[in-house]
C-alpha cells in the first residue's frame, strides 16, 4: 500500500496496565479499557456493543472513580480464543469531554502525553529580513 495513514484523533490516548483502571457499562458489563482520552475510550469485552447506542460507563482509575454516557461508534470480534471465547473491542465517543479521565491519567507523571508535531510545525518558518516593513512605535517614528 503506498497510501499515507492520517491519524485522524483529536485527543491524545493513554493506555493503562491492566491493574489501574476498572470499567463498567450499565447494565454490569465489566470491559477492559485499552486506552483513554478525554472525548472517549477503547474497551474490550465479552459481549458485543451495538454502534450508535448510548450507553452509560462507569471507569475507576486507581482510586478516583467517574462516570460519563458515551455513543458507541463501533464494535467488531478483535479475538476468538478456545477456552475464553469472543472478545470484542469497542470505541466510545464521551457525549461531554471528560477532564477528570486527564488528571486521574496524568497525575503519576509517567504517562504524561508529549507534544507530537511534525518539526516544520513546530519550529514554524522565520520570516525574511527583506521582507519585513520596519516597526512604527506610538509617536510615529521607525524603530
Amino acid at each position: 500500500m503506498d497510501q499515507q495513514v492520517i491519524d485522524r484523533r483529536v485527543d491524545t490516548r493513554v493506555g493503562f496496565a491492566a491493574a489501574s483502571v476498572h470499567a463498567t457499562l450499565r447494565p454490569g458489563c465489566r470491559v477492559r479499557v485499552v486506552d483513554l482520552s478525554q472525548g472517549g475510550a477503547l474497551v474490550e469485552g465479552e459481549r458485543p456493543l451495538r454502534p450508535g447506542a448510548r450507553v452509560h460507563v462507569h471507569v475507576v482509575i486507581s482510586t478516583t472513580p467517574f462516570t460519563a454516557t458515551a455513543r458507541v461508534l463501533r464494535c467488531a470480534v478483535w479475538k476468538v480464543h478456545p477456552t475464553d471465547g469472543v472478545t470484542y473491542r469497542g470505541a466510545l465517543q464521551f457525549e461531554n469531554r471528560c477532564d477528570p479521565v486527564w488528571e486521574a491519567a496524568t497525575r503519576p507523571g509517567a504517562n504524561v502525553p508529549v507534544l507530537t508535531m511534525p518539526d516544520a510545525i513546530r519550529k514554524g518558518q522565520g520570516i525574511p529580513a527583506a521582507d519585513r516593513a520596519p516597526t512604527r512605535n506610538p509617536r510615529g517614528s521607525s524603530v
